[in-house]
């Protein structure tokens, strides 16, 4: 459960993480040079609220994470999975069972390279949360719509649903410490 609803909250902002920077030259190029960016890090947090749901994942390269919610946490470390669930201790999953799970990580983050014939358009400036930053929509190919925000330091800040609330924020550019195995 814990699962896909953290592949479900992160899917979109996956998708456009790397959606847009300060303008250069165009709100597409930007898009490319922002995608570049982000992949070059070592390490970012995601956090996202769905209706009375949040969920944190910190996220380290080449292949940890740590997902923590309400309901549990979940720890990846290349094909190691750990489960925590309310106040249960830590479980090491089977490796049929974390092959699946790992798997869906892998897919959530590399959703993110599909931004191919995306457009972007410029919205200028907006303050969101009391940080200023600099707003595109993207359209993908198939016309779905979101807004991407950028910090000054080119960084992706934040991604929503045109229309909608909830988002996906991203901070802690490589200053996410090491994710170790709970057990």
């Amino acid at each position: 459960m814990i699962r896909s609803n953290v592949v479900a909250a992160f899917a979109l902002g996956a998708l456009f993480t790397l959606a847009a920077v300060p303008a250069y030259a165009d709100a597409t190029g930007d898009v490319r040079v922002a995608w570049q960016k982000f992949l070059g890090l070592s390490s970012y947090e995601m956090s996202s609220v769905s209706g009375s749901h949040s969920v944190t994942v910190d996220l380290v390269k080449p292949s940890s994470r740590h997902v923590r919610s309400a309901t549990g946490e979940i720890i990846s470390i290349g094909s190691d999975f750990y489960l925590k669930r309310g106040n249960s201790g830590w479980r090491k999953l089977p490796a049929s069972e974390s092959a699946s799970a790992v798997a869906n990580f892998a897919n959530m983050e590399s959703l993110g390279r599909k931004v191919n014939g995306a457009t972007a358009t410029d919205l200028g400036m907006k303050s969101v949360d009391g940080e200023t930053l600099h707003a595109y929509r993207v359209t993908e190919t198939g016309g779905r719509q979101v807004t991407v925000y950028i910090g000054g330091d080119g960084f992706v800040h934040r991604v929503a649903n045109v229309g909608s609330p909830n988002g996906v924020r991203y901070s802690k550019f490589n200053a996410v410490p090491p994710i170790h195995a709970p057990m």
